[in-house]
Parts: C-alpha cells; sequence; structure tokens
C-alpha cells in the first residue's frame, strides 16, 4: 500500500468511529435513565428541571446525534473519500 492510499483510510474509520459512538451512547443514555429512575441523577450531570425532564434532553440530543449528526457526518466522509479517490 502506497503512502497516498494509507491517508484515504481515515475517511472510512471515520464513518466507524461515529457508528461505534451510536453505540456508546445509547449504552450511557441507557445507563443515565437506569440510574435516574432507581435513585436520581448523579450530581456532576447538569439537570434540567426535574429528573424526566433531565432525562428527556438527554435522549433527544442523543437522537440528534445519531439521526443528524451521524448521517450528515458520513455524507461528508463519503464526499471527501470520493474527492479524495478521484
Amino acid at each position: 500500500m502506497s503512502v497516498r492510499n494509507g491517508k484515504r483510510l481515515r475517511y472510512p474509520l471515520g464513518v466507524v468511529a461515529l457508528v461505534v459512538g451510536i453505540g456508546l451512547l445509547q449504552g450511557v443514555l441507557e445507563l443515565l435513565v437506569q440510574r435516574a429512575v432507581a435513585g436520581g441523577l448523579p450530581t456532576w450531570l447538569p439537570t434540567l428541571g426535574t429528573t424526566g425532564q433531565t432525562v428527556t434532553a438527554y435522549v433527544l440530543a442523543g437522537n440528534a446525534y445519531t439521526y443528524l449528526l451521524v448521517p450528515a457526518a458520513a455524507f461528508w466522509l463519503g464526499v471527501r473519500y470520493a474527492r479524495a479517490a478521484a
């Protein structure tokens, strides 16, 4: 593999990192919801009103990441990869 082709690997690896980020974010949000229901939120976590409002806000932010940011970033990385390959 030449050095020029090695630089193009960063774009597919970026997409992999985005997808892995979805899994990690879902796991963290699930843990947050379980702990919030069981005994309240951790003190280090910023809260937005009640526990339900806080959980809703964090889940909404996670969904925005999953359904808005990841597809846009994957599209951008795909365009960059195509331009690098051309």
